[in-house]
């Protein structure tokens, strides 16, 4: 059956996840679109009822059939006996492979075959699970990658305590039950928590409680603690250990492994359960783990067998910068010509808001906001406020402990860069203040940041630059000088010269190759900055480019036209020179700025002027950390009158945030920036020491 449909409308293909294969409504999750089964004419679930009573309710085994503890058992009960349940047996192994449908408040809803055995047939710690509308999402989507041929798997990012290591678990083991010579695996950040808080405590316990009619023949004890294998035993095992004998083996495993980066190298994997991936940590290695196992779910072009990969983030240097890269190579709207995502995986993330532990009414929906009355929950209470009003309150009470508060908000994030926050320890910069700056900007309308590109008018160079606004332009803009200051071109001694130097500079991070080896390589980086003045734009950065286009000239270019447009000269990082040559090349070497006075080496003997400042002095490197560390403190954030700082450009704050001083060349938009920062700085000129003993006092007359 084919799962990719062309439908009218949708720029990518929609992904069919019936097993019958009707189409219903589309929904979309993930950035992927998703055609669910065709709404059945009769036969709802809860049809029929008042919409205040339509609620998911799991339905108990009649107790009759309770009983029953084996395989064994229910072949040696009467002919009648088993006539008489033989229609419900049936009908629940519809369900599971199939889906089912109710209606819940009014809507009828369909949750996949997987979900339907979680919440009917998976008990838990706790009991049988509740129906969690955001759990439905993760399930649809999950379905999704299952059935789609050019992905490998679901990576979810999430906020603590949403259930998905249940959600995993039990799906391994409807899946290990139902297939034939199958090996399933887990791995998580620990061997230890694979094997306890993962098989044992979950899958093992989840198949335990399972009906008998689910239930295949098992190799084994009754708590296995290495392997689930349902295989015909060595030995018949007794009926009084309620464990299947009758019919034939699956000869399908599910096992754990410790956590190294090649722990399932060679085995051919059904399915894959990664825990808490972005917790690993070195030695391990989430991308490079998933670079060998991922060869375990594919045969040749074909895909195999699929992953589940889910995690809370740590810190960076804590296993999240692994999995944020992950996470990037995991975007389905970034295709090869395959139709594959570089990871081969299909990215989720759903708010904490939404999947707030506490925060469900009784239909199994989020109370996200506020509500106009009070609404009962799950739990049979009452709640007056939503998810959100409580997650802000709990930031609002830590706003004066930057270190706590960074981490609620990387715990429950709202949104992916929040839940992709560094820890506030170890940072070069104050963090607490950039993410201050982020959140600011982030609940700003208008966004006072604009696209576009920079243009010379009418396609003729050397006239007059403009700027037009364009959705997927490489220039972010916040402020512009007034028209009468804008692209003004001076010449002097038959160069052209910059004539708003007093008002602010750039800096820029070049490159001079037109394509890398793996066709990435750092972009080219620039930033305007205005300096010191009595307006509202003073201290500010106004302008940044981000880009590598395909031929180095195009990014020379942009930042020359940029450069025009402020009348401000830039000061570039002189390690890659051929931007330097273009402008000579164009005229516009005067745009240049040499060296500044205070950042020459103080051992030198020689004082000659040079174009940019060169990246390797350790007097450079140190001056440029130092130049963007009292920025932040003193621009950034939150002052103490409450006012939110000026600082727009929220790729150039996530920059600050990762920077390494030992690292530094991956962070483009830092280098940039601290140059602008280097070029605005104001040093006074030593003057040189008075000798006295030369020097006259009196003016001297002869007798």
């Amino acid at each position: 059956m084919d799962t990719l449909l062309d439908v009218k409308g949708y720029d990518d293909k929609v992904v069919k996840i019936c097993p019958n294969g009707t189409v219903g409504d589309i929904v979309e999750l993930g950035g992927i679109h998703i055609a669910l089964p065709e709404l059945p004419k009769k036969g709802i679930k809860g049809e029929g009822l008042e919409a205040g009573v339509q609620v998911w309710e799991r339905v108990p085994m009649p107790k009759e059939l309770s009983r029953i503890r084996s395989m064994d058992e229910w072949a040696e009960a009467p002919k009648e006996f088993r006539e008489r349940f033989h229609s419900y047996i049936e009908e629940e192994f519809r369900r599971r492979r199939e889906g089912f449908w109710f209606y819940n408040q009014g809507t009828p809803t369909y949750i996949t075959g997987r979900h339907y055995m979680l919440l009917q047939w998976t008990k838990i710690d706790i009991g049988y699970p509740s129906y969690l509308s955001f759990q439905r999402e993760i399930f649809l989507h999950m379905a999704a990658c299952e059935v789609d041929p050019r992905c490998i798997g679901q990576l979810y990012t999430k906020c603590r305590r949403s259930g998905y290591t249940n959600i995993c678990s039990s799906v391994l083991i409807d899946e290990s039950t139902q297939v034939k010579d199958k090996l399933l695996g887990i791995q998580s950040k620990t061997g230890k928590d694979a094997q306890e808080n993962i098989f044992m405590k979950k899958a093992v316990s989840m198949f335990r409680h399972y009906p008998f009619f689910f239930k295949p023949i098992q190799d084994g004890t009754t708590n296995p603690r290495m392997e689930l294998a349902f295989r015909e035993p060595s030995k018949r095992i007794t009926k009084s250990n309620k464990t299947s004998s009758v019919g034939d083996a699956l000869n399908t495993v599910l096992n754990w492994k410790n956590t190294t980066n090649n722990a399932y190298d060679g085995e051919k994997l059904h399915m894959l359960y990664l825990d808490e991936a972005g917790k690993w940590e070195k030695p391990s290695d989430i991308r490079e783990a998933w670079r060998i196992e991922r060869t375990c779910l594919i045969v040749g072009r074909r895909i195999v067998g699929k992953a589940m990969v889910g995690s809370t983030v740590n810190p960076m240097d804590k296993g999240g910068e692994e999995y944020k890269q992950l996470w990037a190579d995991s975007d389905p709207s970034k295709r090869n010509a395959n139709g594959r995502t570089t990871s081969g995986l299909y990215r989720l993330f759903i708010p904490a808001y939404e999947s707030l532990e506490g925060f469900f009414d009784k239909f199994g929906n989020p109370i996200v906001d506020d509500p106009e009355s009070p609404v009962e929950t799950l739990e049979g209470d009452t709640m007056a406020f939503g998810a959100k009003t409580f997650l802000k309150n709990e930031r609002e009470s830590l706003k004066h402990d930057a270190k706590e508060l960074n981490e609620l908000i990387r715990q429950f994030p709202f949104t992916t860069d929040e839940a992709f926050r560094d820890s506030v320890e170890g940072s070069l910069f104050n963090i607490g203040k950039i993410y201050e700056q982020i959140e600011h900007n982030d609940s700003l309308y208008p966004n006072p940041v604009v696209r576009g590109n920079f243009q010379w008018q009418g396609g003729v160079q050397d006239t007059k630059v403009i700027f037009h606004p364009d959705s997927r332009g490489r220039w972010y803009v916040c402020w512009m000088p007034d028209k009468d200051e804008r692209s003004v071109l001076r010449i002097e001694r038959g160069k052209y010269v910059p004539p708003n130097t007093h008002m602010g500079c750039g800096g820029v991070d070049s490159y001079d190759l037109d394509a890398t080896v793996d066709s990435r390589g750092s972009k080219g980086a620039c930033h305007i900055y205005n300096k010191f003045n009595m307006s509202d734009a003073s201290n500010m950065f106004v302008a940044e480019y981000a880009s590598r286009p395909p031929m180095a000239k195009i990014f020379y270019e942009d930042v020359l036209m940029a450069a025009v447009f402020y009348g401000y000269p830039l000061l570039i990082e002189n390690n890659k020179y051929g931007i330097v040559r273009y402008f000579e090349s164009r005229g516009y070497d005067g745009y240049v700025m040499d060296r500044p006075e205070h950042l020459r080496a103080a051992n030198s003997s020689v004082n000659v002027k040079t174009k940019g400042i060169p990246s390797n002095s350790q007097d450079v490197i140190q001056a440029h950390a130092s130049a963007i560390e009292d920025y932040v403190h003193n621009y950034v954030g939150f002052n103490e009158d409450g006012a939110g700082g000026k600082m727009y450009f929220n790729r150039t704050l996530e920059d600050w945030v990762g920077f390494k001083i030992d690292k530094r060349t991956k962070f483009d938009l830092s280098i940039s920036s601290g140059l602008a920062l280097l070029a605005a700085q104001k040093v006074k000129p030593k003057k040189p020491p008075i000798n006295f003993e030369e020097k006259t006092f009196f003016r001297r007359y002869k007798l």
